[in-house]
């Protein structure tokens, strides 16, 4: 997962297209990244997660390279955001709001996230440094850029 953020970070060009132009057509595209691909990576990612505990639990299915591979801390986090996102935006579609973006939503999340753990860590700069937590990061600073930028 991480090779494919940064893969997808390290070909993205910025357009050269007008800002006007970018918000009379919807927003931000990063050539390959955009908010609606980015969006649809960590839905899948959630996606896999959520069928591996299930498939372990209940279906006595052991561990695959794939399930393996999305397992941990971060992509916990990214199913907990996506079943919250899914869960409001279909409230908010119910109630008749069109104003909702649910791009937004994700990006504060995992911001809130980063914070938190940050905080817990005793406000120590040496967890937002970690190599260890770098996808999470990573992950943090693109939702972040391409919902709010």
């Amino acid at each position: 997962m991480l090779g494919l953020v940064c893969s997808m970070l390290a070909f993205s060009t910025k357009s050269q297209v007008p800002q006007q132009v970018l918000q009379l057509r919807g927003g931000m595209e990063l050539g390959p990244l955009t908010p609606g691909n980015f969006n649809g990576v960590l839905q899948v990612a959630a996606a896999i997660t959520a069928a591996s505990a299930i498939s372990e639990k209940y279906a006595n299915i052991g561990e695959t390279t794939l399930t393996k591979t999305f397992k941990g801390d971060v992509f916990n986090t990214n199913l907990i955001i996506s079943m919250v996102t899914g869960v409001v935006s279909t409230a908010v579609y119910s109630a008749g709001a069109s104003s909702f973006d649910s791009l937004k939503l994700t990006a504060a999340l995992w911001l809130l996230s980063t914070l938190v753990k940050f905080k817990d860590s005793g406000f120590d700069v040496s967890t937002l440094t970690d190599m260890s937590t770098a996808l999470e990061k990573g992950i943090t600073i693109a939702a972040a850029v391409l919902a709010f930028a």
